[in-house]
């Protein structure tokens, strides 16, 4: 993950950029706080924590050594005027490398497309283009898994793996590999709602395939009230009523 390509921020309208909230944008981020409804969720994992985005009432639970910032934070990566970005988010190991870079994030984001299998290989493929982007070195080239089909919290769902291959040489910002892993599960009105988690590889404190497996397997409904649900702008894939 390069450190200029990442995004954070609490400007909830930019959680809004059109298909599985992919960006074309010449100016930076907004930086509008939105105040999050106070919401307690428990997670479904003993001994876990939850992160929950108030745009597409989702959640997910995260292990307790995560940090969860507010559900109205956003965080991804831009190149160039293309900008990937979730809400709902959660870091590991946040700023470890020279102040600025995260072993592993992981949101939630959405789809126009409501096949869910095609879902998850788009944003897959959004997220493994413009994250293993790089200003100082050739891009990360990337491959992607086959389709997984399975059911998450009882919903019929799709689950795509991208696993990217950095160029050398190597550093604690720049991995030899990383991975993205799309879970897409049908949302409203046709569309899906998308969870994605972006994390290095071999590398030490790295989360591993089971941990993320576990994550992206809690994903569900978060539950909140319709006027809970923050909706500034006609969101992509979402659980809100």
């Amino acid at each position: 993950m390069a450190p200029a390509h990442t995004v954070t921020g609490t400007a909830l309208p930019a959680d809004q950029y059109g298909p599985q909230d992919t960006a074309t944008r010449t100016k930076p981020l907004p930086t509008t706080t939105t105040a999050a409804p106070q919401a307690t969720i428990a997670a479904l994992t003993p001994g876990w924590q939850t992160a929950y985005s108030i745009s597409r009432n989702a959640v997910y639970d995260v292990p307790q050594d995560w940090t969860v910032p507010t559900p109205t934070t956003i965080i991804g990566f831009e190149s160039g005027n293309s900008r990937v970005v979730m809400s709902g988010a959660a870091e590991l190991q946040p700023k470890s490398c020279d102040g600025h870079h995260t072993k592993a994030m992981a949101g939630v984001t959405g789809s126009k497309l409501g096949d869910t299998a095609a879902a998850a290989k788009d944003v897959a493929t959004d997220w493994a283009t413009i994250g293993g982007s790089n200003d100082d070195r050739p891009n990360a080239t990337f491959t992607l898994s086959p389709v997984e089909t399975l059911t998450v919290q009882g919903k019929p769902a799709a689950h795509v793996t991208a696993t990217l291959t950095n160029p050398a040489p190597y550093d604690c910002s720049h991995p030899a590999t990383a991975v993205v892993h799309t879970i897409a599960v049908a949302g409203n009105n046709g569309q899906s709602v998308v969870m994605v988690v972006f994390a290095d590889q071999n590398v030490d404190g790295a989360t591993t395939t089971e941990t993320i497996r576990q994550m992206f397997n809690t994903l569900r409904p978060a539950g909140l009230k319709p006027a809970d649900c923050k909706q500034d702008n006609q969101v992509v894939g979402t659980w809100c009523n």
